[in-house]
């Protein structure tokens, strides 16, 4: 492996950067994927550490490292390439023949994370060295970039509560009263990210927003099986599986509406007279 040619295809100048765009790619994106798919996802951003964002693990490294078959892995990996996070990048020998795979975690465009920027999703911390022992005489602890942030956060949380005005302005209002008392305010965007989503798969004859009334009904048909233990996986993603079925139909029924108006030539008609 050439190692110069990885740099070349590094996106991130350090893992911090690399860590916040996965996170926030994760806080919109992770109800729609399925427990393989974040796996897999798991397994090759811990494996583009020494090259930022640049991981080359073979697909039998991959399947060891995961428990998962090979089928899964190629279908993970072509979502997470659908989804725009990494790229498959294929390397040349210095002989000209065809090298390895490259796996390239692309830049993610509008960041947005919670006030607490560490989802549970995200990798552990590294661990930390350990303490000294205490001194007879403690010195005061210098205040750290790190805890000036919190404090500066906590500071706002206690003055502001942070309520729906906070809400990017693109989520449509209805669809806020209809989430927000089940699922409280930061969960939101993550509901109508998955609407996104879902709506992507098919090609519907208007924007999203025209179908709120039946998203909104589907939404609230997925809290109550979800409270009522009907259901056994996360409630976002029960809701991207109903949302899937909404959109479906909807399809099928505007293509018959479409057809209405095509006028067929009754050849058989003709014939007989």
């Amino acid at each position: 492996m050439d190692w110069n040619s990885l740099k070349d295809h590094q996106r991130f100048k350090d893992k911090k950067e690399l860590d916040l765009h996965v996170r926030s790619f994760l806080y919109k994106r992770k109800a729609a994927l399925s427990e393989g798919t974040l796996k897999v996802l798991t397994f090759i951003w811990r494996h583009a550490v020494k090259f930022p964002g640049v991981a080359f693990p073979k697909r039998v490294t991959i399947v060891k490292g995961t428990g998962l078959s090979e089928s899964t892995i190629v279908r993970a990996l072509r979502c997470l390439v659908k989804e725009q996070l990494i790229e498959k990048v294929t390397t040349k020998k210095p002989n000209g023949r065809q090298g390895g795979n490259l796996l390239v975690f692309l830049p993610q465009p509008d960041l947005f994370l919670p006030s607490d920027d560490t989802p549970h999703d995200t990798l552990p911390d590294t661990p930390q060295k350990a303490v000294t022992p205490q001194q007879d005489n403690p010195q005061p602890l210098k205040s750290t970039p790190e805890t000036e942030k919190k404090q500066w956060k906590s500071s706002i949380s206690n003055v502001v509560p942070f309520d729906a005005t906070f809400l990017p302005s693109f989520i449509p209002a209805s669809f806020i009263e209809t989430t927000q008392p089940f699922v409280g305010v930061e969960q939101v965007l993550p509901a109508w990210r998955t609407v996104q989503s879902a709506s992507k798969q098919w090609k519907l004859d208007h924007p999203v927003e025209h179908y709120l009334d039946k998203i909104n009904e589907t939404f609230k048909q997925a809290v109550y099986a979800y409270k009522k233990g009907m259901v056994r996986t996360e409630l976002l993603r029960y809701f991207y599986g109903g949302l899937m079925e909404v959109f479906k139909q909807r399809v099928r029924k505007e293509s018959f509406e479409s057809r209405k108006g095509l006028i067929f030539y009754d050849w058989l008609g003709e014939r007989d007279s």
